[in-house]
């Protein structure tokens, strides 16, 4: 099976803390479609949910990690859209967790289209607001605040 989501280059941001976060998501987003889009028979469908529960926590989770790491870097580098994207943020984890707990819940139901429209959701959030924020910070001159040296580090 193809990959349901390829991350490419050109949506790289140049921040390397962020954009080794946006991979990250976009790994979980390909193991939650390849999970759900996988061909096991009716007996493994109990556990793919299960799976498929897991990774839609991990994006939660994940998304949740990134948008506090995302913030915290904005204020060191004094962004001003800072209330605004994280108002955005807010927003974004909202939707995010209505659908969770709707399937959870049996409301919804993980679909193709339900994972197009995650996967839409990030690149959309990814090439508008942070895009904007990475121009902000190329024009400060700023390669990387203290935040985004200990993304890269991988420290929380």
């Amino acid at each position: 099976m193809d990959r349901f989501f390829t991350w490419r280059d050109d949506w790289s941001l140049g921040v390397p803390g962020m954009d080794r976060q946006h991979r990250q998501i976009a790994e979980i987003l390909n193991n939650l479609a390849e999970t759900y889009l996988g061909e096991e028979g009716d007996s493994e469908a109990a556990s793919r949910e299960a799976q498929c529960h897991t990774y839609l926590q991990a994006l939660y989770s994940r998304s949740r990690e990134h948008f506090s790491d995302e913030e915290t870097l904005m204020l060191e580098a004094d962004y001003p859209d800072l209330p605004a994207h994280a108002h955005e943020h807010r927003m974004l984890l909202a939707e995010l967790m209505f659908f969770i707990r709707d399937i959870e819940e049996g409301r919804d139901q993980l679909n193709l289209g339900a994972l197009k429209s995650l996967k839409t959701w990030f690149i959309s959030h990814v090439l508008s607001s942070d895009k904007e924020f990475a121009e902000f910070l190329q024009a400060q001159g700023e390669e990387a605040p203290a935040a985004a040296g200990r993304q890269a580090a991988g420290e929380r």
